[in-house]
């Protein structure tokens, strides 16, 4: 999928391609010119002149090219980014960054805030030990199963 992004995101319009392509037909076609000048033949001279001309009317026609892009390319392109972003948001929440985000930012949830409450005042007081294991098991399905195996 990621080579699919890099292709799509790297391919040039329509009109640049014609015209890099032109350029460098033209460039093959002076070089050619100047070994049939060196050989002293008028007629491959005369080709590739013929050749650099039409090169550079294909340079100037492609500057009229209107490139469009069908429907599915935008549909394709929206796609691929939306799973590039979903692709970042796993490797961050799954390399540890997630946890260190939600840290800085603050993002601990109620339930959580109130465990450690709890637990903090059990601490403080010992005697709340049991009202603070019941609240927790009753507020985390998973603890409680798990306190009971």
């Amino acid at each position: 999928m990621m080579l699919c992004f890099v292709l799509l995101l790297g391919c040039a319009s329509t009109p640049e391609q014609i015209a890099t392509d032109s350029q460098d037909i033209r460039t093959l076609a002076e070089s050619s010119r100047s070994r049939f000048v060196g050989h002293d033949d008028p007629e491959g001279v005369a080709e590739q002149t013929a050749i650099i001309e039409k090169a550079g009317a294909i340079s100037v026609a492609a500057a009229a090219v209107d490139p469009t892009q069908p429907a599915w390319q935008g549909t394709l392109e929206l796609a691929l980014w939306t799973a590039l972003l979903l692709t970042l948001a796993v490797v961050v929440w799954q390399t540890g960054l997630g946890t260190l985000l939600r840290r800085l930012f603050n993002l601990i949830p109620e339930r959580k805030r109130s465990a450690a409450k709890l637990l903090r005042e059990a601490v403080e007081h010992p005697t709340q030990i049991r009202e603070a294991a019941a609240a927790i098991r009753t507020a985390d399905p998973e603890i409680n199963a798990a306190w009971k195996h």
